[in-house]
């Protein structure tokens, strides 16, 4: 039933977690509230510290202060600026000069390119009754069409060419660019030309050997798509010669970079021609005001974020689920459905709570009576093809709500007249009654919450029930 890559009955703990960071910073937004106080706090104590230290030490306003201020904003920005375009520039020209001198494409003299050049054209069932007939809209003239398409398609992004790669040194892609596919649609047949450039004819041939070798293993899987076909090779041929495309390639390549490096060059003469402001005496009252801002809005920011990291830590040492999928791939199970965020809690009074409970869960866009719906069925169809008629709800989420989310299922799966009934059972580790009964039922499903259940508690339960030989028809989560 899914179960197969358990393991370890006796120790739950020894199962790994992936903890997905993403999901850890999303459950920490349920404390907004908290965090906004935070923010509060520490914007009013850093903005009002720098609004008194500055008042004092304010000496005499005037305007040369507000002028040094803004010469000095605008200073700092020009630096920034100026730093990053370097960056910028700088990383453009190494990736494209690296590109450059390892690709093998960029290394081909364009006026003594050794090419390989085979043709193909495409022939499907029906494509001579459509060349007397004229139909040029024929399904077998449509069909031959698809097959070179699908073929070039196959050869530029299909095919691996990882054994040449390796047998040259260099990346597969670099390979891959050496191929050139051009295609000629035609009334009623499909033609395409395709292209194997390297430095030598060896090299040439080897890559287009490879390639009419893996068009004709790869027929197989074309007819099972697209129905029967032809695929003839007209000509090969091999030779040397001029491509004017790619000189211009390499020609376009290297003015690319030479542009950037001049770019860089002028970016760095800017900027050792900055001069700095000179410090004027004083600080005006709105200059003050200002600062006392920006120090608010960090300290908002800084609050706001320390508490995020204090939420985050307490979810990991508390060993909260984090997603749907920590418990499923940790044993092997299958997910049967997420509910809407906040099924079976109190309905959040505001709007932000509303769309933090939105963010938050993993659920797909549907509503919680057609949730039920989901579960029943893929319950029903798990269960009742094995004979199963009893499927015990079991979770960590407590018996009041195991017992009213099992009552609503209950009622959905007889409202469809299921053969399979379901029963809530929590504490099973811890109540001996609901360990003897878990003998007498046919499966199991385990129902926790994101964010709320602890994955340690939770793993116990799927132990339990392994270990007694019970099949878990999956996970539900909340």
């Amino acid at each position: 039933m899914g179960n197969q890559n358990y393991v370890n009955q006796n120790q739950a703990g020894l199962k790994v977690r992936e903890v997905s960071l993403p999901r850890l910073l999303l459950l920490t937004f349920r404390r907004w509230r908290s965090m906004l106080a935070a923010g509060l706090i520490l914007a009013v104590l850093l903005a009002g510290m720098k609004v008194v230290k500055e008042y004092r030490n304010r000496g005499v306003s005037n305007v040369a202060q507000e002028e040094y201020l803004a010469a000095m904003e605008m200073y700092n920005a020009s630096v920034e600026a100026y730093n990053n375009a370097i960056e910028k520039f700088q990383t453009k020209i190494d990736a494209k000069q690296k590109y450059f001198n390892e690709s093998l494409l960029m290394q081909i003299d364009p006026h003594n390119e050794s090419v390989s050049t085979a043709s193909f054209v495409a022939r499907t069932p029906g494509l001579e009754k459509a060349e007397e007939s004229g139909d040029v809209g024929s399904a077998s003239v449509i069909n031959a069409g698809n097959v070179a398409n699908a073929c070039a398609d196959y050869i530029m992004n299909g095919i691996s060419y990882d054994k040449i790669a390796k047998k040259y040194g260099v990346p597969e892609q670099s390979i891959r660019e050496l191929v050139l596919v051009t295609s000629d649609l035609n009334h009623f047949t499909s033609v395409f030309k395709v292209q194997a450039r390297s430095m030598d004819l060896k090299m040439s041939r080897e890559i287009m050997d490879l390639i009419i070798k893996s068009l004709e293993d790869n027929r197989a899987e074309f007819t099972k798509s697209l129905g029967r076909y032809e695929l003839n090779m007209v000509s090969r041929s091999d030779e040397v010669a001029v491509d004017t495309a790619l000189l211009q390639q390499q020609t376009e390549l290297q003015n690319s970079i030479a542009t950037l490096q001049k770019n860089l060059q002028t970016s760095q003469t800017a900027l050792k021609e900055l001069i700095k402001p000179s410090v004027a005496s004083g600080a005006s009252m709105s200059t003050i005001i200002k600062h006392g801002i920006k120090y608010g809005v960090a300290g908002m920011a800084g609050g706001i974020f320390l508490m995020i990291l204090v939420y985050a830590v307490l979810i990991l040492l508390r060993g909260k689920i984090l997603s749907n999928d920590e418990i499923n791939i940790a044993y092997g199970l299958r997910n049967l459905v997420t509910f809407p965020a906040g099924n079976g809690r109190k309905k959040a009074a505001f709007p932000i709570d509303r769309f933090v409970e939105k963010l938050v869960s993993d659920a797909p866009d549907m509503s919680v009576s057609a949730a039920y719906d989901v579960l029943a069925a893929k319950a029903e169809n798990l269960a009742a093809g094995q004979g199963m008629s009893t499927v015990m709800m079991v979770g960590t989420i407590g018996g009041t709500r195991l017992s009213s989310f099992t009552n609503s299922l209950n009622k959905h799966a007889k409202k469809e007249n299921s053969p399979v009934s379901y029963e809530a059972c929590s504490d099973l580790e811890k109540d001996a009654s609901s360990i003897r009964r878990l003998r007498q039922v046919d499966a199991c499903i385990v129902v926790e919450e994101i964010g709320e259940s602890s994955f340690r508690e939770a793993a116990e339960v799927v132990e339990m029930i392994l270990a007694s030989g019970k099949p878990i028809l999956g996970t539900v989560y909340l």
